[in-house]
């Protein structure tokens, strides 16, 4: 069973707080997430939306075939390797800062997943994006997810619901968790932000409209993704990227060891040599 409760003390920080990053990264190790207002305007949401019905139309995305995915909500996964509008915004530097704040500058994009929910859909079962995360919980956070509302994001039109400190849990919910939850309940053009361990899910859609979200997520640069982004696009694609994508998706090294390739920068698959400085250099580098 869900109870809903009063939506009076959301985390909220503006995009043009001077002390954005720091206040983000309290607000979600304090309670889990923050919502961040006005990361976009009302006609870089429009034209997104726009961009999402055409990339469904393009690719033939139909509705989901189980209750998780949502038999009302049409999903577009990998939605960066057929969109360069919603690639974008995987750079946006007020989100990519908070993110990197609260992970660190080596994490990783594990996935670009568009959600438009229909009218009729249910809610979605309360769950932990980091579930298949098999350290002791409560622990730090491996991945964040940053959910951009494309439309305005209501109790009625689907609006993500969770429940605030239960990234502190000692475990996932189960089909049957009982939980006072919260509506995100935000403007369009505003991404909610929040650690992975957050219990959370789709909202139910009483209202006669769609409701058009995306979900960025990020996980710390030791992690594997949920996506398989190296895969995913070619080589062709992600060599016209700019290098920061490029680093993003993979082609990097973490804490100058992880993801080399025969010792090699993974970007000299791309056509960019670069001569890395592995670990082992470093351990034994004579003063």
């Amino acid at each position: 069973m869900i109870a809903y409760r009063s939506l009076m003390t959301l985390n909220r920080v503006a995009a043009t707080d001077p002390n954005l990053v720091e206040t983000a990264r309290a607000m979600v190790e304090r309670e889990g997430y923050v919502i961040i207002s006005d990361v976009l305007d009302a006609a870089t949401c429009e034209s997104l939306v726009a961009e999402i019905r055409r990339t469904e139309t393009e690719h033939g995305i139909v509705e989901g075939t189980n209750d998780f995915e949502g038999f009302e909500t049409r999903r577009i996964f990998n939605v960066m390797a057929k969109s360069e509008p919603i690639r974008n915004l995987v750079l946006d530097p007020t989100v990519l800062s908070v993110t990197e704040g609260i992970l660190d500058s080596g994490l990783l994009l594990s996935g670009t997943t568009s959600m438009n929910i229909g009218p009729g859909e249910t809610p979605q079962m309360l769950h932990a994006d980091d579930g298949m995360v098999s350290l002791p919980r409560p622990h730090p956070a491996t991945m964040v997810t940053t959910l951009w509302a494309l439309s305005e994001f209501r109790a009625d039109n689907g609006g993500t619901h969770f429940v605030p400190g239960s990234h502190l849990a000692a475990a996932i919910p189960r089909p049957d968790t009982q939980a006072d939850v919260c509506i995100a309940e935000m403007p369009a053009g505003s991404v909610f932000v929040f650690h992975a361990s957050l219990w959370h899910g789709g909202g139910c859609n009483r209202s006669a409209e769609r409701r058009y979200g995306l979900s960025i997520q990020y996980v710390a640069g030791w992690c594997r993704q949920q996506q398989n982004l190296m895969l995913g696009l070619s080589h062709e694609q992600v060599a016209s990227f700019p290098t920061r994508l490029q680093e993003l998706i993979g082609y990097s090294l973490y804490k100058s060891v992880m993801g080399h390739v025969d010792r090699k920068h993974p970007a000299t698959l791309l056509g960019t040599y670069l001569e890395p400085e592995m670990v082992w250099d470093k351990m034994t580098r004579r003063s």
